[in-house]
Protein backbone atom coordinates (compact mmCIF):
# COMPACT_ATOMS: atom_id res chain seq x y z
CA UNK A 1 0.00 0.00 0.00
CA UNK A 2 1.46 3.72 -1.15
CA UNK A 3 1.33 5.89 1.73
CA UNK A 4 0.18 9.60 1.09
CA UNK A 5 2.52 12.66 2.20
CA UNK A 6 1.64 16.20 2.64
CA UNK A 7 4.58 18.29 1.45
CA UNK A 8 5.03 22.27 1.98
CA UNK A 9 7.47 23.75 0.91
CA UNK A 10 10.03 25.35 3.65
CA UNK A 11 10.14 28.93 3.85
CA UNK A 12 13.33 30.48 2.86
CA UNK A 13 14.21 31.75 6.09
CA UNK A 14 14.00 28.52 7.31
CA UNK A 15 17.40 27.02 5.22
CA UNK A 16 19.25 26.56 7.97
CA UNK A 17 17.09 23.68 9.58
CA UNK A 18 19.50 23.85 12.68
CA UNK A 19 18.90 27.17 13.59
CA UNK A 20 15.05 26.22 13.76
CA UNK A 21 12.99 24.43 16.33
CA UNK A 22 10.40 22.01 14.75
CA UNK A 23 7.51 24.02 16.44
CA UNK A 24 8.97 27.13 13.82
CA UNK A 25 8.47 24.43 10.77
CA UNK A 26 5.26 24.90 8.35
CA UNK A 27 2.46 23.01 9.38
CA UNK A 28 3.27 22.42 13.27
CA UNK A 29 1.43 21.07 14.98
CA UNK A 30 -0.80 19.88 12.39
CA UNK A 31 2.79 18.13 11.55
CA UNK A 32 5.20 16.19 13.45
CA UNK A 33 7.15 15.07 10.54
CA UNK A 34 9.03 17.13 8.00
CA UNK A 35 11.17 16.40 5.02
CA UNK A 36 14.02 19.20 3.47
CA UNK A 37 17.23 19.18 1.43
CA UNK A 38 20.12 21.71 1.87
CA UNK A 39 23.57 22.00 2.04
CA UNK A 40 25.86 20.21 4.65
CA UNK A 41 27.79 21.92 7.03
CA UNK A 42 30.89 21.19 8.30
CA UNK A 43 29.96 21.17 11.68
CA UNK A 44 26.58 19.84 12.11
CA UNK A 45 26.51 20.41 15.96
CA UNK A 46 24.56 24.43 15.60
CA UNK A 47 23.02 25.88 18.83
CA UNK A 48 21.10 29.15 18.95
CA UNK A 49 19.92 30.77 22.47
CA UNK A 50 17.23 28.35 22.72
CA UNK A 51 18.41 24.85 21.40
CA UNK A 52 20.79 22.56 19.94
CA UNK A 53 20.55 19.89 17.75
CA UNK A 54 23.60 17.34 19.06
CA UNK A 55 24.41 13.72 17.13
CA UNK A 56 23.24 10.70 19.49
CA UNK A 57 24.60 7.69 17.21
CA UNK A 58 27.76 7.23 14.99
CA UNK A 59 26.75 7.88 11.37
CA UNK A 60 25.74 4.50 9.90
CA UNK A 61 25.87 2.94 6.02
CA UNK A 62 22.84 2.74 4.37
CA UNK A 63 22.70 -0.55 1.98
CA UNK A 64 19.98 -0.94 -1.05
CA UNK A 65 18.56 -4.21 -0.34
CA UNK A 66 16.84 -4.95 -3.70
CA UNK A 67 20.35 -3.60 -5.18
CA UNK A 68 23.04 -5.95 -3.70
CA UNK A 69 23.61 -4.54 -0.76
CA UNK A 70 24.84 -1.17 -2.64
CA UNK A 71 25.85 1.45 -0.45
CA UNK A 72 23.24 4.26 -0.85
CA UNK A 73 23.74 6.47 2.05
CA UNK A 74 25.34 7.74 5.51
CA UNK A 75 22.70 8.61 7.78
CA UNK A 76 23.22 10.45 11.35
CA UNK A 77 21.23 10.85 13.76
CA UNK A 78 20.71 13.73 15.52
CA UNK A 79 18.44 14.72 18.60
CA UNK A 80 17.06 18.68 19.85
CA UNK A 81 17.68 19.90 23.48
CA UNK A 82 16.01 22.43 24.40
CA UNK A 83 17.10 25.43 26.36
CA UNK A 84 15.49 27.80 28.54
CA UNK A 85 15.68 31.44 27.48
CA UNK A 86 18.15 33.46 29.52
CA UNK A 87 18.96 30.20 31.22
CA UNK A 88 22.26 27.56 31.16
CA UNK A 89 19.65 24.72 32.43
CA UNK A 90 18.65 22.61 29.28
CA UNK A 91 15.18 21.09 29.56
CA UNK A 92 14.65 17.69 26.72
CA UNK A 93 11.02 18.68 27.41
CA UNK A 94 9.44 22.13 26.73
CA UNK A 95 6.56 22.76 29.60
CA UNK A 96 5.11 25.20 27.25
CA UNK A 97 4.21 22.33 23.71
CA UNK A 98 0.76 21.36 24.60
CA UNK A 99 1.49 18.22 23.00
CA UNK A 100 4.93 16.50 24.62
CA UNK A 101 7.32 15.44 21.60
CA UNK A 102 11.14 14.34 21.76
CA UNK A 103 12.59 15.92 18.46
CA UNK A 104 15.03 13.88 16.06
CA UNK A 105 16.55 14.35 12.72
CA UNK A 106 18.38 12.13 10.42
CA UNK A 107 20.77 14.16 8.25
CA UNK A 108 21.37 11.43 5.13
CA UNK A 109 24.27 12.26 2.27
CA UNK A 110 25.32 10.33 -0.82
CA UNK A 111 28.27 8.29 0.02
CA UNK A 112 31.65 9.84 -2.02
CA UNK A 113 31.28 6.61 -4.13
CA UNK A 114 28.30 7.93 -5.78
CA UNK A 115 28.80 11.73 -5.90
CA UNK A 116 30.71 14.02 -4.72
CA UNK A 117 28.21 16.45 -3.03
CA UNK A 118 27.75 18.45 -0.41
CA UNK A 119 23.56 17.85 -0.41
CA UNK A 120 21.88 16.44 2.51
CA UNK A 121 18.41 15.15 3.11
CA UNK A 122 16.97 15.93 6.29
CA UNK A 123 14.27 13.40 7.93
CA UNK A 124 12.74 15.49 11.14
CA UNK A 125 10.27 13.95 13.20
CA UNK A 126 8.91 13.78 16.62
CA UNK A 127 8.14 11.00 19.03
CA UNK A 128 5.29 11.73 21.03
CA UNK A 129 5.88 11.57 24.74
CA UNK A 130 3.14 9.69 26.53
CA UNK A 131 2.98 10.60 30.10
CA UNK A 132 3.85 8.07 32.82
CA UNK A 133 2.04 6.69 35.70
CA UNK A 134 2.94 5.25 38.36
CA UNK A 135 1.09 2.59 40.50
CA UNK A 136 1.70 3.64 44.23
CA UNK A 137 0.80 1.20 47.03
CA UNK A 138 -2.40 1.98 48.82
CA UNK A 139 -1.65 2.49 52.61
CA UNK A 140 -4.33 2.12 55.06
CA UNK A 141 -4.45 5.02 57.37
CA UNK A 142 -4.91 4.24 61.15
CA UNK A 143 -7.16 5.64 63.27
CA UNK A 144 -6.01 8.65 66.26
CA UNK A 145 -6.62 5.74 68.81
CA UNK A 146 -4.19 3.35 67.29
CA UNK A 147 -1.96 6.18 66.47
CA UNK A 148 -1.95 6.74 70.20
CA UNK A 149 -1.66 2.81 71.42
CA UNK A 150 1.68 2.93 69.43
CA UNK A 151 3.16 6.21 71.38
CA UNK A 152 4.72 4.65 74.59
CA UNK A 153 5.75 7.06 77.17
CA UNK A 154 9.05 7.56 78.61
Amino acid sequence: MRENFITCTIPEECHDIFSRHPRQLPGYPRQDHWYYYGRKRNNQVTANSHNLWTPIEEETCVFDVNNNGELVGIKRPFALIDKEEDSDFICFLDENEPSKYEWFMDDISLPLTVADTDWVFYYIFGEKIEPEFVDLPILESQSEDEQEEETVDI
